[in-house]
């Protein structure tokens, strides 16, 4: 499973650094797109956030994919998520991430995610539906969209994330398949710090003049290749 895949991030002024990474993967039945977020709040959160994707590219990497369905390889990913908290911990005490996996595999697409990065789907129209639950304050009951949760001034408490004085406790979500799907990883300056009409124009040009935002804007868009 081969995809198309653009990434576009700008950083912003909260943090000297961009703290938004990203990766992806492939194997001959699977593939993983990845993107992160480290805290601007924590100290070598950003460092945190590529450790992270480097260590989840390699577990993957290490994985008999073709012998697993997608089920086994969700739990898979989970032990390799547990096994990451064990070893990067020591080395990031106080840093904290949010990170989105998102898996192709024939038999399923499904995303593993803490935090408050958003997997979405792009219409024909280029209009972004949003499909996964931000893990912050205001959305504690799961039930609000990411255009409620972006007026909501407590959305950077996050309730999950990827952080050594947190245990690790991930959705994973599985979603319907369609040809031709294009998907839409993105960083929380992408999809609460734009109106839909920058995000558009994100998306077409990669960098915004003047951002209205001083988060690091990052987004991931992912169309799987058709298979002849």
């Amino acid at each position: 499973m081969h995809a198309s895949v653009k990434w576009h991030t700008q950083a912003g002024s909260h943090t000297a650094d961009n703290r938004d990474a990203f990766a992806h993967a492939a194997q001959a039945n699977a593939s993983i797109y990845l993107i992160a977020d480290g805290s601007s709040n924590y100290p070598h959160s950003g460092e945190l956030a590529h450790a992270l994707l480097n260590d989840l590219t390699r577990g993957f990497g290490q994985l008999p994919t073709q012998e697993l369905n997608a089920e086994q390889l969700a739990s898979a990913f989970l032990q390799i998520i547990t096994t990451c908290h064990q070893t990067l911990r020591g080395d990031f005490p106080l840093a904290a991430c949010s990170y989105l996996l998102l898996c192709l595999h024939p038999d399923a697409v499904f995303t593993i995610h803490e935090g408050d990065c958003c997997l979405g789907v792009i219409d024909q129209d280029s209009e972004i539906n949003w499909l996964s639950t931000v893990h912050c304050a205001p959305n504690w009951q799961g039930d609000l969209t990411p255009a409620q949760i972006a007026q909501e001034s407590s959305r950077h408490s996050l309730t999950r994330c990827f952080s050594a004085r947190r245990t690790s406790n991930p959705d994973i979500n599985s979603w319907p398949a369609r040809p031709n799907q294009h998907w839409l990883l993105a960083s929380d300056g992408f999809w609460a710090g734009l109106c839909p009409q920058t995000q558009q124009l994100f998306l077409r040009d990669g960098h915004l003049p003047a951002p209205p935002t001083d988060d690091d804007i990052s987004c991931l868009s992912v169309i799987p290749k058709p298979i002849f």
